[in-house]
């Protein structure tokens, strides 16, 4: 029986997270399910963790002595894409990572070590999606995603407030993760820039200087309307 301190390799898994490994079976070239398509599209629009480290994954596994089919019981993913993780061949989903954490009584903060934790890791590390953060902050769907994404430079007490209850921290530790978003988002390259910027301006008949000071009026507006 192998060792659970011992790597060894691992079947490769199912193409991503959340659908599980079928068995393959012959179909003619360019012949899809409507089923495959939607599962397709909704896997494209998920996001991995940010700044998670797969070896730390399997050394905090490996530290409770579990194995990768034990903690693949525990969360519900199959084994073989916890050996692509710890492997850095795959990223997994926030909600993923959370339940990671839990398995092995753990922090989503441990699991990415170096990383400042976000609006979007107290968020997640609670379960909810966005829908519902922004139903507990008493703000629209848009405006609550310009909160967590760090694009609303300020944030209003009340929200802190509504938010730390929602997700059972400190309101410091609200706070502090927006500061951190903030920080991140100013870190993060301009969406308008070379080939689209120019591609759009040609679009819209306007200079590539017309259309970025557009862009920043209306982020300007748009903070200020949620401040």
């Amino acid at each position: 029986m192998p060792e659970h301190g011992r790597h060894q390799g691992c079947r490769r898994p199912s193409w991503h997270d959340g659908l599980s490994a079928r068995r393959s079976t012959k179909r003619r070239p360019g012949l899809r399910s409507a089923r495959h398509t939607r599962e397709v599209i909704n896997v494209a629009r998920r996001r991995g963790a940010r700044g998670f480290d797969g070896t730390v994954l399997r050394h905090t596994r490996e530290l409770r002595r579990m194995s990768q089919e034990d903690l693949g019981r525990a969360t519900g993913v199959s084994p073989s894409l916890v050996c692509a993780y710890e492997e850095g061949r795959r990223t997994p989903e926030w909600a993923t990572l959370a339940a990671f954490a839990t398995a092995l009584s753990s922090t989503i903060g441990e699991l990415r070590p170096g990383q400042p934790t976000t609006m979007e890791d107290l968020r997640c590390g609670a379960g909810q999606n966005q829908a519902a953060a922004a139903e507990a902050a008493g703000l629209g769907r848009s405006g609550y995603a310009m909160v967590e994404g760090g694009r609303t430079r300020s944030l209003k007490p009340d929200v802190a407030r509504r938010l730390a209850a929602a997700w059972g921290v400190g309101v410091d530790e609200v706070v502090q993760a927006h500061a951190a978003a903030v920080e991140l988002a100013g870190q993060a390259a301009p969406v308008l820039q070379g080939a689209v910027l120019e591609g759009l301006a040609g679009h819209f008949g306007v200079t590539t200087e017309a259309l970025l000071e557009l862009a920043h009026r209306i982020q300007d507006q748009k903070e200020r309307g949620n401040s």
